[in-house]
């Protein structure tokens, strides 16, 4: 099942988690925009208030239960995600544990 561009989960729920350059995460949507974000606006990373500070021990949780990720790099900073095309969360109940798990530990982040 495709997620439409209309679907509450495609905006309102994570897709993945960008670090920004103050060491900060700004967890995105499918449209990787900040969650609830459903313009096609440009958003600055760097300076949105709902940046959240994680830990590296939840970082490390999240990257296990992460589909793909993209280490930190001097220029570019880290980015992983939470599912891709074949695991959307909402087409399997193994999926769906897998992505409620994330959720779980995303819960614990204090925001900016």
């Amino acid at each position: 099942m495709d997620m439409p561009i209309g679907r509450v989960a495609h905006t309102h729920l994570p897709y993945c988690l960008q670090k920004t350059k103050d060491g900060k995460w700004l967890v995105l949507n499918r449209n990787y925009k900040p969650l609830g974000v459903t313009s096609k606006e440009w958003v600055d990373y760097d300076n949105h208030p709902d940046r959240i500070a994680i830990n590296a021990r939840t970082i490390s949780a999240l990257r296990k239960l992460a589909i793909y990720d993209i280490p930190d790099m001097p220029d570019d900073p880290g980015l992983f995600f939470f599912y891709n095309d074949g695991s959307i969360p909402t087409e399997s109940p193994a999926n769906w544990n897998r992505y409620a798990k994330i959720l779980q530990l995303l819960a614990g982040a204090k925001t900016k």
